[in-house]
């Protein structure tokens, strides 16, 4: 193990500052930092020949380490997000590839149990169906942010699972294409999401996000109804409030069955009784008291697993709602 790890030490140096000149940009405490790396990596089950593979490509990005570091000015208010995440555009394009994709969108919402409006709420968010995927080097990202010390564990550990699936899908470094933070193709999955949840569904033998529609929406899907989505339920709705409904019911710690949520006043946007189905609901308010309420069920944590922002889940929720024409 030892001959083999300083093999490796020599073959960093010897990429980064003799075969590939190009690199003379990498510090010796990256090329330090990458070689430990790779011990972990192949310790993971990761070839060395995959790791050379990456080495001619790799460079610390500084453009990444200036996005990861970059602080909003404040807090979006919801109503702004949804103005700015839903355009008219955006929703009468969803409308319209709804149609074009109706067939493989039946088979695939019919066989995982997600609508199919959910699944291209879902695309049109998260790459604008296909038209933002990012252009970032994922290699070089992951390895810049898991390098550069915020959060450093969570990206060494997505780096490897890249490293992966460069291997998996015998995939070139340079086809590994994605966000700043490492996101892949057209669902935006970061590659430990990409080996769980990706599908080959045109059956060419790869799980390509990134250029086959089918492949992007079927691997939608499959993500949703493996977090837990239910067939025949709807994510959540919006409600008005009683007047003097108090804060400590506000929140999806809170959870009760939409008939306690009627006796308790709780009425749809258009002020009609709930309807008695046997779910359980939470309140949440995105924009606090004087904003809109909406009562949400189960569906709306399995795509609070696919992201953590109530603002993203209520906006999916919103946007499958005017795709369906609910």
């Amino acid at each position: 193990m030892e001959v083999r790890r300083w093999g490796l030490v020599l073959v960093v140096w010897g990429v980064l500052f003799g075969a590939f000149p190009a690199q003379a940009q990498m510090t010796p405490a990256f090329a330090k930092w990458f070689d430990g790396f790779a011990q972990e990596a192949m310790h993971e089950g990761v070839a060395p020949a995959t790791i050379q593979k990456v080495l001619p490509i790799l460079s610390l990005d500084e453009s990444v380490i200036e996005l990861d570091q970059k602080q909003p000015e404040g807090k979006v208010s919801f109503a702004t997000y949804l103005k700015n995440t839903l355009p008219k555009a955006r929703v009468e394009k969803g409308r319209r590839l709804m149609q074009e994709n109706r067939d493989v969108l039946y088979e695939i919402s019919a066989k995982s149990g997600v609508p199919a409006s959910v699944i291209v709420a879902l695309w049109g968010i998260e790459s604008s169906f296909g038209v933002n995927m990012g252009d970032f080097a994922v290699v070089n990202s992951l390895a810049t942010l898991a390098y550069e010390g915020r959060r450093a564990d969570f990206f060494k550990k997505e780096l490897i699972e890249a490293l992966h699936v460069l291997e998996e899908e015998r995939l070139e470094p340079e086809a590994l294409t994605g966000s700043w933070a490492g996101a892949m193709g057209q669902c935006q999955f970061m590659p430990s999401t990409f080996r769980r949840h990706a599908v080959d569904y045109d059956g060419d033998g790869r799980r390509d996000i990134w250029t086959s529609d089918i492949d992007a929406l079927a691997s939608i899907a499959n993500y949703l109804s493996a977090e837990g989505w239910q067939g025949g339920v709807s994510w959540g709705r919006e409600v008005s409030l009683p007047p003097k409904l108090t804060a400590k019911f506000v929140g999806l710690e809170a959870t009760k069955t939409l008939a306690q949520w009627s006796k308790l006043g709780v009425r749809t946007a258009q002020g009609k009784p709930l309807q008695s189905l046997a779910l359980q609901a939470s309140l949440i308010q995105p924009d606090g008291p004087t904003g809109r309420s909406f009562l949400v069920y189960d569906n709306f944590r399995a795509v609070m697993r696919w992201n953590r922002s109530t603002y993203f889940a209520t906006a999916v929720g919103l946007f499958a709602d005017q795709l369906s024409g609910r």
